[in-house]
Parts: structure tokens; sequence; C-alpha cells
């Protein structure tokens, strides 16, 4: 095999042994003018969607509990699960997509992390504490994908998941990731990426 068809075949065998990690955005929604009716009210409102982290078919989500305001971290109730998918509606939501190469090294590392956060959580999901998008930033920082934060700046830096969201994409962008995105149905107002918040 020479020239143009030995390049193709290299081309094509790393695309299929590539190793990417999945970022999913769902946004925050609330009922549309006129459809109070027969839409319902979701946690969070325009403010609330959710994060999670997709590896190998596995989404690492990180789901809250009784939900106290500060975290009970010695008795949690809240914590990661593992799934086999992401729980919302692809064909009806608004969410966004970030993939992530990464190698197979960081690929087994992740795995590893994956299972045991599932197994065993190190904190609680509080309202003022860790909850989806800090927790999905913390899972990143201890892959070393991204800068490790303290717990409490990072609970600032990221208390819910637009914060995180905007943050991602920008990094997204200048790393030349492929995001993928849709529209969510025109039944449900859909946050915005506009704004600081």
């Amino acid at each position: 095999m020479k020239g143009p068809a030995l390049l193709t075949a290299l081309l094509f065998s790393t695309c299929i042994n590539a190793q990417v990690l999945k970022l999913h955005f769902l946004y925050g929604s609330k009922p549309a003018k006129g459809y109070k009716a027969t839409e319902s009210k979701h946690f969070g409102g325009i403010k609330g969607g959710h994060v999670n982290i997709e590896l190998n078919g596995k989404v690492l989500d990180f789901l809250p509990g009784n939900c106290p305001i500060f975290p009970e971290n010695k008795n949690p109730t809240g914590g990661f699960r593992l799934n086999g998918s992401i729980y919302w509606d692809t064909a009806s939501t608004r969410w966004a997509t970030i993939v992530i190469p990464i190698s197979a090294e960081k690929e087994k590392q992740l795995e590893t992390l994956f299972n045991e956060l599932s197994q065993k959580t190190p904190y609680d999901y509080a309202v003022f504490g860790m909850r989806c998008a800090a927790a999905t930033y913390d899972v990143l920082s201890e892959a070393g994908l991204v800068k490790k934060l303290s717990n409490s700046n990072n609970i600032i830096r990221n208390f819910y998941p637009k914060l995180l969201r905007k943050r991602m994409m920008k990094w997204a962008e200048k790393n030349n990731y492929t995001i993928i995105s849709h529209e969510g149905k025109p039944s449900r107002k859909w946050e915005s990426d506009k704004g600081i918040f």
C-alpha cells in the first residue's frame, strides 16, 4: 500500500481507535408563555439544567439526594452515579456536547476514576456545596484536563451549569474540539449563552 491509499488507511485507523470524552450540557428552561398548563417546571428553572461526562458509553452524573443546604459529607445522600445514557430527551431539549480527544492512558485513568467515584462519593450534593457543575469540573481536574481548584473556589466559579458551560465552550474552541448542539422545543424558554450569569 503506497501514497494516498496508505494515508487514507492510517487516518481511518486513527479515527476508529481514537478515544473521546464527551461533556454533555442540558440547558435550563421554564415553560414558555402560553404553555404553563402543558409544560412542567424543571428543577432549577432557567438557571438549572445539568452537566455530566460520558466515556465509552458510561455516563457519570452527580445527583442530589436529600439536597441539604450545606453538605453532609460524613453521611452523603447525594453523589456520583454511573448510568448507561444521558437522562434527557435529546430530540426535544436544548443541549450541547463537547467532544474531547483523549489518550489511551487518559482513558484508563478516567475509567478508574468513574468507577471509584460511583462506588464511594467524596462529597455530598448540597445547595451551598458541590453540585453537578462543580463536581464535573472536579472530575476533569482530577484527570488533569483542567486546572485544579480548591473546593470553595470551584463551588463559587461553577455554581450552576451555565457558568461551567461558557468556560468549557471557550476552552473547546481554543483547542479546536468538536461542539455539537441542539435547539430545544419552542414550548419552553431555554437558557441563553449570552451574559455573564
